[in-house]
């Protein structure tokens, strides 16, 4: 049996392919308070997170630049400092689909003698790292918003690494001369060879271990033939050694948030609804793009959309740090059977890219509301004063929704229990005075 690794110590749509996000990377910064065009914010310059639960903390492999960092955390909201040296670098040999930058997509965790019987490998590879990487700068340097379009001719290929504490790697090179794990225009099973789809890149490759001796790679190329994005689907026995396996979602109809095409796909299994939920970027005609959220029964064929709208979209606010695009979407299930987070990037009018959160609270993955960190204030003002019923009438007069009322009537019970229970106690946290169950009530 798999089991989780421990946690390391402290407009038209696109012509082209690969991860379509326009970074302005500088050392990420910890979002402390949060005002109306900051809701979902959580760390600044970095994108593409792949966020993981481990025992006793989150994890968080995110692209800044031309390279893959990582941070740690307690809750998933507030993240350490990158760890140093960075987890993974542009190749250095010169043959290599790597050697310009590189971009986290998704890792597996794995634990115990039985992971590697299996896989072949050596017990001490408990983290495999699935990763886009190209041969051009544009892929991972900064560049600004208006220039976007321009780096989508920039190549991708999906790379594998391992490692036995989640920042220092080894790569795995992949049948393709390369050292990828596939390569574009090869034979898809049953023989057809068909280059017309993917003959530009397979990027973003999201690996879902479905059973053993059964992966599933979820990847999105550039259509040719339709002039749109779509994912495809790739399978393996071990990990390494793939097969294509066509397409499993396209565009939709003319109108819709998702109709220049769909790309950056991420699947997971759905413990309570037994199927599989796909959460993906939808690209408008105008360019702008959302996140939507497909579904199916077997993760291998028949996907269909929940919903012909989005389950995220830009935020309204012109100066807000998502106004532009919403995208790279990571979902994460929660201890509740129909709770949910999702990470994902966002870009603003600026061009800097960020990574927010949005969570879905028994809505049955139909609606997500962006995280709030306003709430910690306020609630930190409550308990000192003991003006609760007061101070949360004010509170709630100004920020008139359902959603935040009822998170912040369930935190402050959670408080009271918590406050009967044990001793008042402060910690200094991000330059702020917080309680240590704080964290806790409010996720």
């Amino acid at each position: 049996m798999l089991t989780a690794a421990p946690l390391l110590s402290p407009p038209p749509p696109p012509p082209r392919c690969h991860v379509a996000i326009p970074l302005r990377c500088h050392a990420p910064t910890q979002q402390v308070a949060a005002a109306a065009a900051d809701r979902g914010l959580l760390l600044r310059g970095a994108g593409s997170p792949v966020v993981k639960r481990a025992p006793g903390g989150w994890l968080l492999w995110y692209q800044c630049g031309a390279r893959v960092a990582l941070a740690a955390s307690t809750d998933g909201l507030r993240w350490g400092p990158p760890v140093e040296p960075d987890p993974l670098v542009a190749s250095t040999d010169w043959w290599a689909f790597d050697t310009a930058a590189v971009r986290p997509s998704d890792v597996l965790l794995f634990s115990g003698p039985d992971a590697s019987a299996r896989s072949g490998f050596p017990s001490s590879a408990v983290y495999w790292l699935y990763y886009s990487g190209s041969t051009d700068e544009r892929f991972g340097s900064p560049f600004p918003a208006a220039a976007a379009a321009a780096a989508e001719d920039v190549p991708a290929l999906p790379g594998l690494a391992i490692s036995q504490d989640g920042r220092h790697w080894a790569r795995i090179e992949g049948d393709h001369h390369t050292g990828a794990l596939l390569g574009v225009g090869e034979e898809e099973e049953g023989g057809d060879p068909r280059r017309g789809w993917e003959a530009r890149c397979v990027a973003a490759p999201k690996v879902v271990l479905h059973a053993e001796g059964d992966l599933r790679m979820y990847y999105h190329s550039f259509d040719e033939m339709s002039q749109r994005h779509a994912i495809g689907l790739a399978r393996s026995k071990d990990g390494v050694r793939w097969r294509k396996a066509g397409k499993v979602l396209e565009g939709g109809k003319a109108g819709s948030f998702d109709e220049g095409g769909v790309r950056h796909g991420h699947v997971v299994r759905d413990r309570a609804a037994g199927r599989y939920v796909m959460v993906y970027e939808g690209v408008d005609a105008n360019g702008r793009v959302s996140i939507g959220m497909a579904v199916s029964e077997d993760g291998l064929k028949g996907w269909r959309r929940s919903s012909e709208l989005p389950i995220l979209r830009p935020s309204d606010d012109d100066e807000g740090w998502d106004s532009t695009v919403v995208g790279s979407p990571c979902l994460v299930q929660m201890d509740g059977a129909y709770d949910w987070r999702m990470y994902y990037t966002g870009v603003g009018r600026d061009g800097e890219a960020a990574i927010g959160m949005a969570y879905s609270e028994g809505h049955g993955l139909q609606k997500f509301e962006k995280w709030d960190a306003v709430l910690i204030v306020p609630l930190m003002a409550l308990w000192v004063t003991g003006s609760i019923p007061i101070l949360a009438n004010l509170f709630f007069s100004r920020r008139i929704t359902t959603t935040v009322k009822r998170r912040t009537e369930k935190t402050i019970d959670c408080m009271k229990k918590e406050r009967d229970a044990q001793p008042l106690k402060w910690h200094q946290m991000d330059g702020l005075p917080r309680l240590p169950f704080l964290e806790v009530c409010l996720v």
